[in-house]
């Protein structure tokens, strides 16, 4: 059996004497896309910051594509990696924030090639080339020489999903990456990932778009009071309904 690409297992974190979650376990298969969804204040951002190693946690491990990612265990103990080895490790995964965290005085291009170049190291053409393309593939081909101020949201958060792409990832992350969208641009975004996951890449999404969740997802991740409560195919989650709380937060949505 093919050993699952993520693979995260009892994972705690806490922000002084508060526990955000812990015990949390999951697997994301390589082409998989999970979404997570619960109520607010129940751990699925910082969940995602420790997948990205945006947040250091304190209890269990993460194995990104069979390696372990931000600690390592020397005589018994455990160890932060440093900051170079952190920082390469981050870049097995892309992360699409709720804000889209754009460079103001870069245009789309340019914010997209700047981590290709800086990061990766790659010559200013080649980086220029995989840019317009991830442009391209998320429908701003016209929209290269335009600056964020010159774009709408929705075009703002695709040009984030480009930048995030362009760096080749082994798995995207999307922070709740329609909450600061008009309701009018959020359906351009989640067509954008629609395609995205229908091309096979891995994805891990938290969102508050339920029937999107239901429509696109693989696997859905039902986090409540610090646990990850439910997994399931969407059929489970969002027909079978088999948590009572589970069915209680379901219930004001319409799917």
């Amino acid at each position: 059996m093919t050993e699952p690409l993520l693979k995260i297992r009892n994972l705690g974190k806490s922000f002084g004497k508060v526990k955000v979650f812990e015990g949390a376990n999951l697997d994301v298969n390589e082409g998989e896309v999970v979404t997570i969804i619960g109520p607010s204040g129940s751990g699925k951002t910082t969940l995602l910051r420790c997948i990205n190693l945006l947040e250091q946690f304190e209890e269990g491990s993460i194995l990104l594509d069979g390696k372990e990612v931000g600690y390592k265990v020397e005589n018994g103990k455990r160890k932060r990696y440093s900051e170079h080895v952190i920082a390469e490790q981050r870049q097995m995964t892309g992360m699409v924030f709720q804000q889209f965290n754009l460079f103001p005085h870069m245009t789309a291009l340019k914010n997209v090639m700047l981590g290709l170049i800086r990061v990766k190291k790659l010559p200013h053409d080649e980086a220029e080339k995989i840019s317009r393309k991830w442009l391209e593939r998320v429908g701003l081909a016209d929209k290269v020489d335009n600056y964020p101020a010159q774009l709408s949201g929705g075009q703002q958060q695709r040009v984030a999903i480009a930048r995030a792409l362009a760096m080749n990832p082994r798995i995207v992350l999307f922070d709740e990456a329609t909450s600061a969208l008009d309701p009018e641009l959020v359906g351009e975004v989640l067509n954008v990932i629609k395609q995205l996951a229908n091309d096979g890449i891995t994805m891990i999404l938290v969102t508050h778009e339920m029937r999107f969740a239901y429509e696109v997802s693989d696997k859905v991740v039902f986090m409540d009071g610090g646990k990850i409560a439910a997994i399931g195919t969407p059929k489970e989650i969002f027909e079978d309904r088999a948590l009572p709380r589970l069915k209680e937060f379901l219930y004001n949505f319409n799917i």
